[in-house]
């Protein structure tokens, strides 16, 4: 093949409509010449930018607390303390036993019961539930077996010892209480 058939089948990059389209502004090169401006629109920007930095405020801890208190629950104040870590939350109010925040057990229908059996069937359901969650989503890891119990003060034991066996039955052996930590003037 010669050189001119090759130039003829092979031809230089570049746009091919401008050739053949009979539109003078299309020949010239388009609509006119492009503004290196680009508009932002800044209102936007800034107002997202107040949202991330609220959001992030409000979900920040200096302390590193894991554990807010439920309004209906006074907790009882302590000396020696550890912090807590990670864990299932149970909290014990006079009316209700809930665990994360999920309703488990109406807390005056457990105190009235006279049961052999202590176990609170729907919490030790959702304990053993969270168990096998955590194995299979960390297979190589030992499971801890924590929990952290938020009683009330004012609760009746009958209460707090259904919560703790219901624990164990579930594989939960270690049980942490939630505290308050005792002032140190005497109060």
């Amino acid at each position: 093949m010669s050189s001119e058939a090759r130039a003829g089948l092979m031809r230089k990059p570049g746009p091919r409509l401008k050739v053949y389209a009979p539109l003078k502004f299309v020949r010239s090169g388009g609509h006119g010449k492009k503004s290196g401006y680009a508009e932002l629109n800044l209102t936007s920007m800034v107002d997202m930018l107040t949202i991330l930095v609220v959001f992030l405020l409000q979900t920040f801890s200096a302390s590193g607390e894991l554990l807010t208190v439920q309004k209906n629950i006074v907790l009882p104040e302590a000396q020696n303390f550890k912090d807590l870590e990670q864990a299932p939350i149970i909290a014990v109010s006079r009316e209700s036993v809930t665990l994360d925040g999920r309703l488990v057990a109406n807390a005056e229908q457990l105190n009235t019961e006279n049961t052999v059996d202590w176990k609170i069937t729907d919490l030790h359901d959702q304990l053993v539930t969270l168990k096998n969650n955590f194995k299979l989503l960390h297979p190589s890891e030992p499971f801890a077996g924590t929990v952290i119990v938020q009683a009330d003060k004012n609760v009746d034991f009958k209460i707090v010892k259904k919560v703790m066996y219901s624990c164990a039955v579930a594989g939960y052996a270690n049980v942490n209480f939630a505290v308050q930590q005792k002032t140190k003037g005497g109060g």
